[in-house]
């Protein structure tokens, strides 16, 4: 875990496509029960939910639900992260970006246990430049 002055440095990520058919409330569903997992808080903010194809006909059909939620310390709250589904007829992607550690390997079988079988999984941390790693767009 980050030490407390560690907050807004990293950000831990995770992406996971999983298999099969679900409905809208059987993602609402699991979205609560994965902040739960995660021990974060909703905190009273609602998903933003985009349905596909839009009006004027583009996209395929499905839905992209994006939740915020929030990290505590002390039982304040301290800053906000998401999860976003990507909802397709034959299978959906979870994406969950945190400003607290994740276990890649406790989240995924969380994930599983919810919702099923994950088809592919990758995690990885982003963190501030160090020396001897060039950033992107010429810095470092």
């Amino acid at each position: 875990m980050p030490n407390r002055t560690d907050f807004g440095t990293h950000t831990w990520n995770l992406d996971a496509m999983v298999e099969g058919k679900r409905t809208l409330q059987e993602i609402l569903d699991g979205r609560v029960k994965i902040v739960n997992f995660l021990g974060r808080d909703m905190a009273g903010m609602a998903p933003d939910i985009r349905t596909f194809p839009i009006p004027d006909g583009r996209g395929k059909q499905g839905w992209t639900v994006m939740q915020p939620f929030v990290e505590t310390l002390l039982h304040q709250p301290l800053t906000t992260s998401f999860m976003v589904f990507d909802i397709w007829p034959e299978h959906f992607t979870i994406t969950i970006k945190s400003c607290m550690q994740l276990s890649a390997e406790a989240v995924c079988s969380e994930i599983i246990r919810i919702l099923g079988r994950i088809i592919d999984c990758h995690s990885w941390t982003l963190g501030p430049v160090v020396r001897g790693r060039r950033a992107f767009g010429g810095g470092g």
